[in-house]
């Protein structure tokens, strides 16, 4: 039965449908649909939220919402470095008073597409430059910022003042590995006034796979057509 040419035949197919989709390398909990932080690590002020935060999830019901203001206990710029795995003074040399961050280990290969979905809101006033909180993702030990206290241009419904609304962001994988993805916001200057990083929706895809010649559909339908044909011939 294992060996009947239709099997065969399909399971040919299925390789097609395979080598020409797209494949989810795997994000733990990437739409923190558990309704908490399972599968991530925090560090500071962390929270999932649902849409009655006062700004929806970019998808499904929940969302991740990362905030600065934080009590006497706030974790240092320092702690972030630490945590997120950055060289010292990565964070503190920008002027990071305090904030908070999550990561999770990812494993992926060359090309693969980190894709999520970020909303960055202060309470900052963005004319004070000296106070110019920011948000950013890392990936092992590097960092990018996604936005800072001029970036948000819409009045938000939160607790916080203003927001720049969901944002999609992508980014290719340069090279095979193992590799500390984190979010985080930071406090500049100061630890009085608010800023949050809300991430939603977090997946790593596999580049697009293109079929090779011959293993092209009509070379799949060749192929099978003579199992078929040699089966039956034998029967003879």
């Amino acid at each position: 039965m294992l060996n009947s040419p239709l099997l065969t035949f399909g399971s040919a197919v299925s390789l097609l449908f395979l080598a020409t989709g797209t494949v989810q390398a795997a994000v733990m909990n990437r739409g923190f649909e558990t309704g908490d932080l399972s599968s991530w690590m925090s560090i500071g002020q962390v929270t999932v939220e649902d849409e009655e935060f006062g700004v929806a999830p970019a998808e499904g019901t929940y969302q991740v919402v990362l905030e600065t203001l934080q009590d006497e206990t706030g974790t240092s710029g320092f702690d972030l470095e630490t945590f997120l795995g950055l060289s010292t003074g990565s964070l503190t040399g920008l002027g990071a008073i305090e904030g908070s961050a999550i990561k999770q280990n990812i494993t992926a290969g060359a090309g693969d597409i980190l894709t999520f979905s970020w909303n960055f809101l202060s309470d900052q006033d963005p004319t004070e430059t000296d106070f110019n909180d920011f948000a950013l993702f890392t990936l092992s030990n590097t960092f990018t910022q996604l936005a800072d206290t001029s970036s948000p241009n819409t009045i938000s419904f939160s607790r916080l003042f203003q927001e720049t609304g969901y944002r999609s962001y992508s980014y290719t994988i340069p090279s095979d590995g193992t590799f500390i993805l984190g979010f985080g916001v930071v406090d500049i200057g100061d630890d009085s006034v608010n800023s949050a990083l809300l991430i939603d929706d977090v997946r790593v895809s596999k580049a697009n796979v293109k079929v090779p010649e011959f293993i092209s559909p009509l070379s799949l339908i060749a192929f099978g057509m003579g199992i078929l044909l040699n089966r039956s011939l034998k029967k003879k």
